[in-house]
């Protein structure tokens, strides 16, 4: 998985969209009245969910973007839809 470089032109955008992405995660889960342990139910452990929730860096795999678009019933389109 290839991280972001702080050298391109594009990172400080990706880190908005990270940033967007981490509170849109924390809305959905609140919104549905979900602890971060349940998100283990949906193959994502416990640690690494919190991270994503503290650190919005964390947040950098398609495959995470996916569990968690399962876990709140969406596509991953939905998920990111930001308002």
């Amino acid at each position: 998985m290839q991280r972001p470089n702080a050298d391109s032109i594009y990172y400080a955008e990706f880190l908005q969209f990270q940033e967007n992405l981490q509170k849109r995660i924390v809305a959905l889960r609140n919104e549905r009245h979900l602890v971060q342990e349940d998100m283990a139910d949906y193959e994502l452990s416990v640690r690494q969910y919190q991270r994503m929730e503290q650190d919005p860096r964390a947040i950098v795999s398609l495959w995470q973007l996916f569990k968690i678009a399962k876990a709140h019933n969406l596509s991953i389109d939905q998920l990111l839809h930001f308002d």
